[in-house]
């Protein structure tokens, strides 16, 4: 028998990454824990909309959790993401529920009322739920059981230098999604001689093809740099001044938080989502932070950045060192053995 049993929807990159951080954190925090992944199957061919997309893996979810509860007899279910434990019913022991977003703040609108009943049903009956952020917690559903915050990890990275490039980064792996016409616009209109702007995470073809399809060429000075490996993208982080979020909506956003925690300024235009990045870079420095989602605001949030005193851009890399302790793996690993393992097995 082993503690607990993570049914993981896994039907990203991003979501397999967290998955497999969550399960070795919950090992560390003292739980036996063995992992099933999803299997779509040949119903991918129905995903094509919200809320059937949502049926499909919610079905292939329950699949995964009736065989692993066969074979490895948990004594309790963790499930990834409120998708994933849609449809499960009652597994018949006690599970968790660990999620970026509710799916009546991601899915909303009248076609999505069927998600949302079923979503308050499942976390009222949860014995405990993880959810990333604060703004997670915030949007939970009347009834939901109690939660305990537990965010992807963001571990320390070595101390940032005050010594950085004129460079801003932005990070769009869904151009729409991630704001890219947005970002372009704003640093084609800043005044910023000298500085560059490196574009990661979606391939060039793709990128270009959007921005066509936008209206919004790649203005001068930016530079689309594709797929970086991660210790490549990370390294950039460390050295550019900024990194910059034009995301419309975010559920929570790992790349700006190691962003400030690699030093650079996290300049931002508001969107949706529970995204808790875009609440620190507001604490940390509003002037950083567009106050609309116009080109021209997110253009003078950008000018303030690179505009900024080295004294006050490193007595913001110390606070927001300081604002991402609650976001750190040994933090995350402290509650859920102080917290979320007594909930789920009744030690």
């Amino acid at each position: 028998m082993t503690d607990l049993l993570l049914v993981s929807l896994g039907t990203t990159r991003g979501l397999r990454l967290a998955d497999a951080q969550l399960v070795t954190m919950l090992r560390e925090a003292g739980a036996s824990v063995e992992a099933v992944a999803t299997r779509i199957g040949w119903t991918n061919v129905l995903r094509r909309a919200y809320p059937v997309n949502d049926v499909v893996e919610a079905l292939a979810a329950r699949r995964a959790l009736a065989a692993g509860v066969r074979r490895h007899a948990p004594r309790a279910v963790v499930f990834s993401t409120t998708t994933a434990a849609l449809l499960a019913g009652d597994p018949g022991v006690p599970y968790a529920v660990w999620l970026d977003s509710p799916a009546r703040l991601n899915r909303p609108g009248l076609r999505n009322a069927p998600l949302h009943r079923l979503e308050r049903g499942q976390l009222a009956r949860a014995r405990v739920l993880m959810p990333h952020s604060p703004g997670a917690v915030a949007a939970l559903p009347a009834g939901a059981a109690r939660s305990v915050l537990v965010p992807p990890p963001v571990p320390a990275a070595p101390a940032p230098g005050d010594s950085r490039d004129r460079i801003a980064v932005g990070y769009t792996p869904d151009p729409k999604a991630k704001g890219l016409a947005l970002l372009c616009a704003a640093w084609e209109q800043a005044a910023l001689p000298g500085a560059r702007l490196l574009i990661a995470g979606i391939p060039p073809e793709r990128a270009r093809a959007f921005l066509a399809r936008s209206g919004a060429p790649l203005p001068a000075g930016a530079e689309l740099v594709g797929m970086l490996p991660q210790p490549e993208f990370r390294d950039l982080l460390s050295r550019a001044l900024a990194f910059v979020s034009a995301a419309a909506w975010e559920d929570f956003g790992i790349a700006p938080l190691e962003a400030l925690d690699r030093g650079a300024v996290l300049v931002g235009a508001p969107g949706g989502g529970p995204f808790p990045g875009l609440a620190l870079a507001r604490s940390l420095g509003p002037e950083f932070v567009a106050g609309d989602r116009a080109a021209a605001s997110l253009a003078r949030a950008l000018e303030a950045a690179f505009g900024a005193s080295p004294d006050a851009l490193a007595a913001y890399r110390a606070a927001a060192r300081s604002a991402l302790e609650p976001y750190r793996p040994e933090a995350s690993v402290a509650r859920l053995r102080d917290d979320v393992l007594p909930a789920l097995l009744g030690e």
